[in-house]
């Protein structure tokens, strides 16, 4: 992610590094991962993202990976979903581990996806991941945080500014236009966060109420200016003072503060979202993509990797390896993820009483209330 555009509405791993490789400093990291056998299969095929994304997980999991394995690497972009389910139900899996979100949630995960052998895992990590890391047909990634953005020119350090979302909602208290993210790709941000402004603790979200979030977002509706789809969108309207306040992605703002921009953002209330690796259904590597996954969730190739991006470890232990003016700025931070909640994965990939998945309820009624 590297961040100065956004051209995708997922906070994009493909925007959170530039700039941060040169703030890591070269922090020098041991590359060694217990557990991981040195064995040649054949090419493991590995998914993801492009770009700068590509650049910082083939320096800092990849190539140690390969060294330490002898195992042959073939990193292939980008990571699509419809292509898991139309290889597997062609019976033609070219690829090994992808690493995306949401198909390890499905109900249908089970028939596209291996489930993770926990035994290729070393003690330490197995023990230092967090509850959110360790799914049934995938292991965690990273965790990008969507937060509340604000203008340093409409909201300056001597002026008081919202803590919560509720005050977000306060528009007579914190006046000026409003920017959050649109719903109708299937992101729940929004009505996570219109659920705590109507006063649900942040660890009651779910089930969701819709009736209540939406209620909740016919009281915001008129002081927005933008339901943003695209970060670079977002990143434009603050910059800009197009808008005071807003929901960003944590990576983006870090990095618009890094080029001098007025703008800033606070982490009370933020959403975190896991990525995850999962493991095609019948891939042709698959023990070697257990040990790729194993691999990439240990302390150190984990803080090799968020040295890197403004983005955070599923793996406690990576802080150890992480430098401290790097770490104040990762979403799992110590001192950063209490203040938050993460997205329930499972809730919203799971069918609601009509049948539908709970993602397809939001996006129907996203789409109904926004024309209403």
């Amino acid at each position: 992610m590297t961040y100065p555009i956004i051209k995708s509405g997922r906070p994009t791993r493909r925007q959170a590094l530039a700039g941060m490789g040169a703030a890591a400093g070269g922090a020098a990291l041991a590359i060694g991962a217990p557990g991981i056998l040195r064995a040649q299969e054949s090419a493991l095929v590995v998914v993801s993202g492009g770009g700068v994304y590509e650049e910082a997980i083939r320096k800092a999991v990849i190539d140690p990976f390969q060294r330490e394995t002898s195992i042959k690497v073939t990193y292939v972009s980008p990571a699509e979903e419809a292509k898991i389910k139309a290889q597997v139900d062609s019976n033609n899996v070219q690829w090994d581990v992808v690493e995306l979100s949401r198909p390890a949630f499905r109900p249908d995960a089970h028939k596209y996806l291996e489930e993770i052998d926990y035994g290729a895992f070393d003690k330490e990590t197995l023990d230092n991941l967090l509850p959110e890391a360790k799914a049934k047909y995938a292991v965690g990634s990273y965790v990008f945080s969507t937060v509340m953005g604000f203008s340093t020119a409409e909201y300056p350090a001597d002026k008081p500014r919202p803590r919560s979302w509720a005050e977000f909602w306060d528009t007579s208290k914190f006046p000026g236009p409003r920017s959050l993210r649109a719903c109708a790709n299937g992101d729940p941000t929004t009505v996570e966060f219109a659920l705590l402004a109507a006063g649900v603790p942040k660890d009651k979200l779910y089930p969701i109420d819709f009736d209540k979030a939406f209620m909740s977002l016919d009281r915001i509706k008129p002081h927005i200016t933008k339901f943003w789809t695209d970060g670079a969108a977002v990143n434009q309207l603050l910059s800009d003072r197009q808008v005071a306040l807003a929901s960003a992605f944590n990576g983006n703002i870090e990095y618009l503060k890094a080029q001098g921009a007025a703008v800033d953002y606070q982490w009370d209330e933020g959403e975190l979202s896991a990525l995850h690796w999962v493991v095609l259904k019948g891939a042709k590597n698959r023990d070697a993509a257990m040990r790729f996954v194993a691999y990439q969730a240990n302390a150190q190739a984990q803080a090799r990797l968020n040295n890197l991006i403004f983005y955070g470890p599923l793996n406690r232990a990576a802080f150890k390896y992480i430098e401290p003016k790097i770490a104040a700025k990762l979403p799992t931070a110590p001192e950063n993820i209490d203040k938050q909640f993460f997205r329930n994965l499972a809730y919203w990939g799971a069918q609601s009483s009509s049948g539908k998945s709970n993602i397809e309820v939001l996006v129907e009624r996203w789409i109904k209330w926004v024309a209403s």
